[in-house]
């Protein structure tokens, strides 16, 4: 389901809720909005009125994030005792006695800061994120805490990390993380994105993701086919990106079969602009920029990015044959966003989007596209305790066809062409709030959610003149409700339960074949079904630099529409849909430890298992030279078990190291056929690590990260290998600040993916694809904006 748990904003009588940033929608900027951007007068506070003689000096503020985000709850206060805090605009007043005045400002998250006010006017205050041991993340339990403090393995990136990655890709840059897993290696620049699932912990995906991913909320995950569109989140759109390992059902429902990753985007709460444009090898061309207009109550975000590149041959020589050219995209995402705030309790905002993209996938006659709307509004109320409300509506249509190739590549023949309409409506309302007790303070959320989806394939089989065409039709609705609870009997420790019950149906399905002269029709039954999830978690801060958690859970997730309904083929690679799929059950736990190292790092290990039953995998049913013939079945039981470490290290000011190791050993348990048991999941490697250095010195920003990933099968019986592989990118950029009206800073940039220009297979079907030759990107980025 889509709900994300809140935090809250403030406190009240009885029930009161912890502070934490308000959700909005994603708030993108575009080069056509710049020039109206650049002649409207900035939205800036009024200047505070001179005091009266003798009542001393009332100020007015704003505390913000280095990426531009407000602070709320932040704390100021003053050197002789006066305090406040931030409200949910990042906004404060504080009366002093005179100025100058030094102001103190602290923050979770973020490091204290020190300020010296010599003038009256408003003030902007910028704080930078607390060393790493303290990143926050709101997705875990719903609360704003910091990772070290949830029983669940998680890890954030805020635009320090985001903005120095090599990669224009989101996905690529999420590979830092070896515990996470897309069904193909290839990246979203090059690979069909019905192979683009995410998955974590060893679970393995089979193009449908086993993870949720949240963009403010609401599913970046394709409600029809539950791949991921990662084009859609350009890397100036967000503010910081959290990553939560372990089954997440009990509050997000289906999808969360695995673990979470949940995108914040940037908020319209100044006036500025943020450009980015880059040219690279590969015919790679990248615009995206963020615009704000902000004002006292009423606030709008504009975002755009334009993506193409022209791609590469996946297929080799001696291979490759007249058939085959580039697989490459052209993608744009249009965002734009109204904030209205007309008090200090209520935060009201509309959300558009449009996607577009089109593909090249490898031959001549194969091909793919993708448009989809979004309109999305969003609540939050504080009013004994904090509310959150979202609506939404989707429509998307993807198309894509598929050909069959002659053995010696030189011919090919169109023999699926695909167009699915799909319409999508959700709602979601969530309740949450503290307070004390005799046995310690407790944080109770209460959420609940409803989905509804649905979609036709309609195909055309030119190798079929009989029945040429076939529509795939069904409907999905998905409802449900949970509640979870934190108790902190004492300082340093603290357990966390959450439930959740979910009910979902699929309904008014059909298949309909028909020709010039053949009608046939088949209709599927309705089918219900339900899940409960439970969550149980502690975390345990024993005095010291070690700190413990453990937790155990149960998840689900429900069979997509693509996967009960659609066949669809990639290469020589034909996979039939199964409308008996039910649904996959995880059940498992994980133990870490955590040893901060003062202010300069943190060490992590953490421990997993857990058992999938009826996992959805797609099971050869034959293999011939000229196509491999695959079925979307529930193949019956896998374990997942496993040690993921991780370090980051401060040697010096500006300079951090971060290095993850996973150690995956994933089996089949038990199947149907007695073949696979013992058998790895397809596309999932037992070794999986990164490396990466980032230094920042005198406006000078580099980066540098290597990549292992170990070797894996494709197919389920592993008999196709696919070798393991080195990856090196480095980036580097250089900031220019100017002090003009307008531009603030010029950062002229330069990254590489695939430095040694290293080629390896991403698939064998029958013959090799490779994954991207080195790319190389340059260009420039460009801060606007006035205080």
């Amino acid at each position: 389901m889509f709900p994300h748990p809140a935090g809250a904003l403030g406190a009240r009588r009885g029930w009161a809720a912890p502070l934490r940033r308000p959700r909005v929608g994603s708030a993108l900027g575009s080069v056509s909005a710049l020039a109206l951007f650049l002649f409207l007068p900035a939205a800036a506070q009024r200047p505070a009125t001179a005091p009266h003689p003798g009542a001393g000096v009332q100020l007015r503020g704003q505390v913000l994030s280095g990426d531009g985000q407000t602070v709320p709850g932040a704390r100021i206060s003053a050197h002789g005792g006066a305090t406040t805090r931030a409200n949910q605009q990042g906004r404060f007043q504080l009366r002093v006695r005179q100025l100058p005045v030094r102001l103190r400002i602290t923050a979770a998250g973020f490091a204290v800061r020190q300020v010296l006010v010599r003038h009256r006017g408003m003030v902007r205050i910028t704080l930078v994120p607390a060393p790493v041991t303290a990143s926050v993340t709101v997705a875990a339990t719903g609360r704003r805490q910091a990772v070290t403090a949830v029983p669940v393995l998680a890890e954030t990136l805020g635009p320090r990390r985001l903005d120095s990655a090599p990669q224009i890709n989101l996905d690529s840059v999420l590979r830092q993380f070896p515990a996470l897993s897309t069904y193909r290696r290839s990246d979203s620049l090059n690979a069909h994105p019905t192979t683009q699932g995410v998955s974590m912990l060893g679970l393995g995906s089979s193009g449908a993701s086993r993870a949720l991913v949240l963009r403010d909320g609401i599913p970046l995950n394709d409600f029809y086919g539950d791949w991921v569109d990662w084009l859609r989140v350009p890397e100036a759109s967000v503010a910081q990106l959290t990553v939560v390992e372990g089954g997440a059902s009990a509050l997000y429902g289906s999808g969360a079969l695995a673990g979470v990753m949940d995108i914040v985007s940037r908020q319209p709460n100044r006036t500025q602009a943020s450009v980015q444009t880059g040219m690279g090898t590969l015919g790679t061309g990248v615009v995206q920029s963020y615009d704000s207009i902000a004002g006292r109550t009423l606030s709008a975000g504009l975002g755009q990015q334009s993506l193409t590149t022209a791609g590469y041959v996946p297929v080799p020589a001696p291979y490759a044959g007249s058939v085959d050219t580039p697989a490459g995209v052209s993608a744009n995402e249009f965002a734009p966003e109204i904030r209205y705030i007309p008090n200090s309790r209520l935060v009201l905002s509309l959300d558009g989007e449009y996607y577009g993209e089109r593909r090249g996938n490898g031959t001549r006659l194969e091909n793919n596209s993708t448009a989809l709307r979004q309109l999305a509004l969003h609540m939050d109320l504080q009013a004994g305790g904090f509310w959150q409300g979202s609506l939404f509506a989707q429509s998307e249509t993807f198309a894509s066809s598929f050909t069959a190739v002659a053995a010696n590549r030189d011919s090919e023949k169109l023999v699926l062409d695909q167009r699915v309409p799909s319409q999508t409506a959700g709602a979601a309302l969530e309740w949450s709030g503290s307070r004390p007790t005799a046995w310690g303070p407790v944080h109770a959320i209460l959420g609940a959610s409803y989905l509804r989806i649905s979609a036709v394939d309609a195909e055309l089989a030119p190798l079929n003149p009989t029945l040429p065409y076939t529509d795939h039709a069904g409907r999905q609705r998905l409802a449900g409700a949970f509640a979870e609870g934190q108790w902190q009997p004492r300082t340093g420790l603290e357990f966390t339960a959450t439930l959740r019950d979910d009910q979902w149906r699929n309904y008014s399905a059909f298949t309909a074949n028909y020709g010039p002269t053949v009608r046939r029709y088949t209709d599927y039954p309705n089918r219900s079904s339900s899940a409960v999830s439970p969550s149980l978690g502690a975390v345990w801060h024993p005095r010291g630099p070690l700190s413990f958690r453990l937790s155990a859970y149960e998840s689900f997730r429900a069979p997509s529409l693509n996967e009960l309904y659609r066949p669809f083929r990639v290469g020589n690679i034909e996979t039939l849909a199964n409308p008996d799929l039910t649904a996959e059950r995880y059940r498992g736990y994980q133990a870490g430890a955590d040893w901060r190292l003062g202010n300069r790092g943190l060490l992590r290990a953490t421990y997993f298992d857990g058992i999938v039953s009826n996992v959805i995998t797609a099971v050869t049913l034959s293999t011939t030279p000229q196509l491999i013939t695959e079925q979307r079945q529930n193949l019956g039981r896998l374990r997942s078990r496993g040690e993921e470490l991780d370090a980051r290290y401060r040697l010096r000011s500006g300079l951090w190291l971060w290095a993850s190791y996973v150690h995956l050993h994933s089996r089949v348990i038990a199947a149907a056929s007695a073949g696979l048991i013992g058998r790895r999941p397809p596309e999932l490697p037992a070794n999986d690590a990164t490396l990466r250095a980032v230094d920042l010195w005198r406006g000078w920003d580099f980066s540098a990260e290597e990549r292992f990933g170990g070797a894996e099968f494709e197919n389920d019986l592993n008999t196709v290998p696919l070798p393991s592989f080195w990856t090196t990118g480095l980036y580097v950029s250089r900031s220019l600040p100017y002090h003009t009206r307008w531009l603030r800073s010029i950062s002229p940039y330069l990254s590489v993916q695939n430095l040694f220009n290293r080629r390896y297979a991403v698939t064998m079907d029958p013959v090799p694809n490779l994954a991207s030759p080195r790319l190389i990107t340059a260009g420039l980025r460009f801060q606007l904006g006035r205080d």
